[in-house]
């Protein structure tokens, strides 16, 4: 016998069971289907997975994140410290290549940084006043108009990562 897991906001695929489920994904004994269901619950469901694969476009793996951080840091701390040739930090060293110099990777860090960073608070601002004002909507039984604002937040979160990080 097979089961339903969601696995991204667009379906499910079929497992055998719980124990198949990935991490992030839900075992479910049956097969809703996301794009009609219209409860608030689905619809915010599609949005943070919506957010979620966002995110995950951009860095990669969680570890790559956290080394995506750790040479943010490093770079930050070359920079203010003025350059100095005799103190370029490992990070900064792995991205000086192909003719980019140390200030250059350094630079090229903290921009790639900085537009994660902004990708990510644009995706927190929308996905939780989305999810508020889908609530709110459901409450007042205008369906059609929490549809919409979904579908419009989901667009806005996948315009937040184009050409950030992993997703450029």
């Amino acid at each position: 016998m097979t089961f339903a897991v969601r696995n991204d906001y667009r379906g499910f695929r079929a497992v055998n069971g719980p124990d198949d489920c990935a991490a992030g994904e839900f075992f479910s004994l049956e097969q809703p289907d996301l794009q009609q269901d219209t409860s608030a619950e689905v619809l915010c469901i599609r949005i943070d997975t919506a957010a979620d694969a966002a995110r995950a476009r951009v860095a990669g793996d969680p570890l790559r994140a956290v080394e995506y951080d750790l040479a943010r840091i490093e770079a930050q701390a070359f920079a203010d410290a003025g350059y100095p040739a005799e103190a370029v930090p490992r990070t900064v060293v792995a991205w000086a290549i192909n003719g980019r110099t140390a200030q250059q990777a350094a630079d090229s860090i903290l921009a790639e940084a900085a537009a994660y960073t902004e990708a990510l608070y644009v995706i927190r601002e929308t996905r939780l006043a989305a999810k508020g004002q889908i609530r709110i909507m459901m409450a007042a039984d205008q369906i059609e108009q929490a549809q919409q604002l979904a579908e419009q937040t989901i667009g806005v979160i996948e315009a937040a990562v184009a050409g950030v990080g992993n997703a450029a």
